[in-house]
């Protein structure tokens, strides 16, 4: 049981001085905030939002990026009874879409936001022609750096335990955004039992770089460790995608003992670690890397603590977890000091209702899961065949979770509460499982939800933006996450239906491509032509079977003949001299990240297929070159390739 019966108990008024958050916002630019300090910052900020006329029940939208006003901002909502509605602020179209979607959910409930951010709104919503939406946001914005802080501090409430404590949106998904109700009750709880599990202490040192927007971040990398009067620095995940070596520098200087990550920024750092292995790391220090937020692979896991081994890191640190935000974080965590756990399955027993079967190593019908440890005490699982019939141990069924720590439903949302909950309290997860001497293995989920470097994407989205490519119909293209054969993570394919010749697919590839990235900023793995779109019955796309299709193989003939062709589309580009030296220079850098298209000074960086990552790859690769000059951000400043070189070459560089 927790010790705190809200979470504004967390945050008394006579905190810990001596424990503090520190936060990074680049090397040396770091700030550090005590515990107690925090609590009348956000006392300041909460009086700031009483006297506008906020209150106890209302909501505020919290639109933020820098990580230190926006615990400002959620603290100074828990102490005054308002709550927080977190949303991970973005650069593309679908972040602002989200925005607005969330913004109209939410009754056009007051947005925090900074000046920066709500002028790239404005730009959005010009470009766009959705100026009455744009106009009644900006009549319920709350400048956070125009806030009156000079006046009397606000006046704390007293929460029930039964009190909405704040509002969950998943991350990346946009067309139809689920708000996860969560409560002091759901919090105080989950939170104790994910630093039982883990076993934290007031001794921890941690270290974490998700966004505080995600629930892997504010929940488990900030109120866990409150709770448990841990120390702990919040890195900016600009700051990790742009300087990925930079986090574990930091951590070995700190002697940092708990980190955390996704697989997709392991793989990120493994990538930069191969082009220059930093010198000098001391590992020793670290007792857990909490791995989760996304599929688990077996072989990034050993890859990392292996590469990692000669720098002091022990074997048994990567400590992987499930969770999701409908139970309000953490449902199962491994044992402690205990090397990653697999089994190995024949892919062709993984049947809903049915035993799994052992499979032999490298025989081609192989796959390797992740066991992700026994449920938290207080957590329930059971797993469950398409009848709702519960299925004994390796069985593959649906995961069903119950406990305190589940949400009672979703915003507004009856229906959909109505669907994925029983009467009898039991949620379902939409994840297949199964339970292997008592620790539960995920295999992949019953749905169609993406995940794709930590975030969320509904296919349906995405399925609507490809149809703004001319020659795309409704219907006729599949949005679906598959399983990469190069790195064992998920990537994004589009399935279209073509029926004509392969060479006359080429265009309509690289269209979509740079749709897709332009509008969510996720790159597009493959974009496969297809004779079929398989439905059901009723018309239903069965986004699954492509899915499944893909994986086996069905698909590798088409694509090899495809990607061939993309080959000798680029190559017959001619070959591109104009342009100052700096920016011919530019354009050899960005070349190596982009295989499918010509890049020229003209080529806008931002309208071509590249996602965050590759952006923060191609920012390191110009930075190698031109040491110290741009940010990250500049790339967005100035997009295309003559722009970023005229840059370079002027003194504000």
């Amino acid at each position: 049981m927790s010790p705190f019966k809200t979470l504004n108990a967390m945050l008394p008024p006579d905190a810990r001085d001596d424990r503090h958050i520190t936060f990074i916002d680049g090397e040396r630019d770091q700030r550090t905030l005590s515990f107690r300090r925090l609590r009348q910052r956000a006392l300041g900020a909460l009086g700031a939002l009483q006297r506008l006329g906020l209150s106890r029940g209302d909501t505020l939208i919290l639109y933020l990026s820098d990580n230190e006003r926006f615990l400002e901002m959620f603290w100074a909502c828990l102490l005054g009874g308002i709550v927080p509605v977190p949303l991970a602020p973005g650069s593309n179209d679908e972040h602002w879409l989200k925005l607005l979607r969330v913004f109209a959910q939410q009754g056009q409930a007051p947005v925090c936001i900074d000046a920066s951010s709500l002028e790239r709104f404005d730009a959005f919503v010009v470009a766009r022609d959705m100026g009455a939406m744009g106009d009644a946001l900006h009549a319920r914005t709350v400048l956070v750096g125009g806030l009156d802080l000079a006046g009397e501090t606000g006046q704390p409430v007293q929460p029930d335990p039964q009190d909405i404590a704040f509002i969950q949106y998943s991350s990346g998904s946009t067309g139809d955004p689920k708000g996860v109700l969560l409560t002091h009750r759901n919090l105080t709880i989950n939170t104790a039992q994910l630093a039982a599990g883990a076993g934290y202490t007031d001794r921890d040192s941690v270290l974490s770089w998700m966004p505080l927007s995600h629930d892997m971040g504010l929940i488990g990398f900030h109120l866990t460790l409150l709770s448990a009067g841990a120390s702990h620095a919040i890195m900016r995940t600009e700051l990790f995608a742009r300087r990925p070596l930079l986090w574990l520098e930091l951590a070995s200087q700190r002697r940092s003992t708990v980190l955390c990550s996704p697989n997709f920024g392991f793989q990120h750092y493994l990538r930069q670690y191969a082009i220059k292995p930093p010198q000098g790391l001391d590992l020793s220090s670290i007792r857990m890397i909490m791995n989760g937020a996304e599929p688990i692979s077996a072989e990034v896991c050993r890859r990392f603590v292996s590469t990692m081994a000669p720098h002091g890191l022990k074997a048994h640190t990567m400590f992987t977890v499930y969770g999701l935000a409908e139970a309000t974080l953490a449902v199962s965590v491994p044992r402690r000091e205990v090397p990653v756990e697999t089994v190995l399955l024949d892919r062709s027993s993984l049947h809903v209702g049915e035993r799994v079967r052992d499979a032999v190593a490298h025989s081609g019908r192989s796959v390797e899961f992740v066991k992700v440890g026994p449920p938290l005490p207080g957590v329930e699982v059971r797993i469950v065949d398409d009848a709702g019939i519960v299925l004994g141990e390796r069985m593959l069924g649906h995961v069903h979770i119950r406990g305190d720590n589940v949400t009672q439903g979703y915003y507004k949302d009856a229906k959909r509460t109505a669907e994925l909950r029983s009467a009898d309290g039991w949620l379902e997860t939409g994840d297949l499982g199964l339970l292997w001497d008592d620790q539960l293995i995920i295999t992949g989920r019953a749905k169609d939800l993406i995940i794709i470097n930590g975030q969320n994407h509904y296919p349906h989205d995405l399925e609507r933006i490809a149809q703004e490519t001319v020659g795309v119909e409704a219907n006729r293209v599949v949005a679906a996450g598959v399983r990469s054969p190069t790195d064992e993570t998920e990537a994004l394919a589009v399935f279209v239906l073509h029926r004509g010749a392969l060479v006359d697919f080429v265009p309509l590839v690289l269209e979509l491509r740079r749709t897709i990235s332009l509008q969510t900023g996720l790159a597009v793995s493959y974009v496969v032509p297809v004779r079929n779109i398989p439905k059901t019955s009723s018309g239903k796309l069965q986004r699954f079977a492509l899915a499944e299709a893909f994986e086996q193989g069905d698909f590798d003939g088409p694509l090899a003949e495809l990607s061939a062709l993309l080959g000798v589309n680029v190559a017959a580009q001619p070959d591109m001299q104009d342009g100052t030296p700096t920016a011919r220079r530019l354009r050899d850098i960005c070349a190596a990240f982009v295989a499918d298209r010509p890049v020229t000074p003209q080529t806008n960086l931002l309208e071509i297929n590249l996602n965050s990552l590759n952006l923060a790859r191609i920012h390191e690769a110009i930075d190698r070159e031109f040491p110290q000059r741009i940010e990250v951000t500049d790339l967005f400043e100035y997009p295309t390739l003559e722009r970023l070189a005229d840059f370079l070459d002027s003194p504000r560089a």
